[in-house]
């Protein structure tokens, strides 16, 4: 066998190595809801994008917030009581699974490792 075969070889094996990738998605947030004054405060505390989002229903129209690393948000309306809600590193879609929200200090956080085969 000559050197380039055995080259041509070893390029294919290389190829089909299973080679993956690993993506690691994190966010930790307070939620301070105040449910006598109806607001809502968000702290980004931490978050792999980036910027923390929330998605509060339940208590009349759904309010949205978004706060950078480190920063916090407020929102004027959102927090009443039988509210609920879901956050996460990324804007939360319709049909997010929803958590109760109480009143007072909320600590969430959330990781997931995302790995794909190549």
């Amino acid at each position: 066998m000559n050197k380039g075969m055995a080259l041509l070889g070893l390029a294919l094996l290389a190829g089909c190595s299973g080679a993956t990738t690993t993506e690691k998605q994190s966010v930790n947030l307070v939620l301070d809801a105040d449910f006598t004054t109806g607001t809502l405060l968000l702290t980004c505390r931490d978050s792999s994008s980036g910027s923390c989002h929330v998605l509060v229903a339940g208590s009349g129209e759904p309010v949205r917030l978004s706060a950078e690393k480190g920063k916090t948000a407020e929102s004027a309306t959102g927090a009443a009581e039988g509210a609920r809600f879901c956050a996460g590193g990324a804007e939360p879609q319709n049909g997010c699974s929803l958590t109760p929200l109480r009143d007072g200090e909320q600590i969430y956080r959330s990781s997931r490792v995302k790995t794909e085969s190549k």
